[in-house]
């Protein structure tokens, strides 16, 4: 998907946040009935996480942070291995790749993120689409088989969050614009925007079994235990073997599959 798409989606995904604060948290959506398999290992490749933090400057602008970018990508990695973990699932991050199969990880991955911000436009902030009838029913195509002849996994993982820290000069308006609220000129000057979504592609198909997005910060993705936090709560609804429990709570919504 296109920088500018991104920068449209995560923009509208902003707006959403901040009307919706009060209401921050999970949602999500999975196929009705849709379990993980029994009988076979579940083996979940990770793909590259899509990954930028930056900090909000006075103005607005979002200001991005390399250091802090590349600790989150590591702390969050990490993170989904050990939330896996405990769920039984094997997670093996994708290996960089050259040459064609590079170029075939590149193309899925941004097909992913069209694919997202159709899910996003649709499902949670815009018109449903009357073809689909209410259905779950979102796809990257048979082809995302070969991702499994990279990487061996029947599962793809996908992660993308944004995170912008307010700086000091934000702080200081945010506390200005509610001072004026005191004396009749009230400017309500939002904080830090943090959005962050997950989804889970049945490769032998290529369908999207489940998606989540989570408003709103769960901890601060520049620290192991923030990232572990945040983690838990975008995760806490993907499908589980049949029997088993989720490890965590959520909105969960469950619409009939194709």
């Amino acid at each position: 998907m296109g920088r500018g798409r991104i920068i449209r989606v995560f923009m509208a995904l902003t707006v959403c946040c901040a009307a919706n604060a009060a209401r921050a948290g999970a949602k999500a959506f999975t196929a009705s009935g849709y379990a993980l398999p029994t009988g076979m290992p579940v083996t979940v490749v990770l793909m590259r996480p899509d990954v930028d933090v930056g900090q909000l400057q006075g103005g607005g602008v979002a200001q991005p942070n390399a250091d802090w970018t590349n600790a989150a990508r590591g702390n969050l990695a990490a993170a989904l291995a050990a939330n896996q973990r405990a769920r039984g699932v094997a997670l093996t991050p994708l290996d960089e790749q050259t040459g064609d199969a590079a170029q075939l990880v590149a193309d899925y991955s941004a097909l992913f993120q069209a694919v997202a911000s159709a899910i996003i436009e649709h499902k949670y902030y815009g018109e449903k689409l009357p073809t689909k009838k209410g259905r779950f029913d979102w796809t990257l195509g048979p082809g995302a088989r070969r991702i499994s002849e990279l990487s061996g996994g029947n599962y793809a993982l996908f992660l993308f969050t944004r995170d912008n820290f307010a700086s000091d000069a934000r702080k200081a308006m945010q506390v200005a614009g509610l001072l004026g609220c005191i004396v009749g000129f009230c400017g309500i000057v939002t904080g830090g925007v943090h959005v962050a979504y997950a989804g889970l592609v049945e490769v032998s198909t290529g369908n999207v079994v489940w998606f989540d997005i989570l408003r709103g910060s769960k901890g601060d993705v520049r620290t192991p235990e923030g990232a572990r936090s945040m983690v838990d709560a975008l995760m806490a609804s993907m499908p589980v073997q049949p029997g088993a429990k989720p490890l965590g709570t959520g909105t969960v919504i469950v619409e009939p599959a194709k």
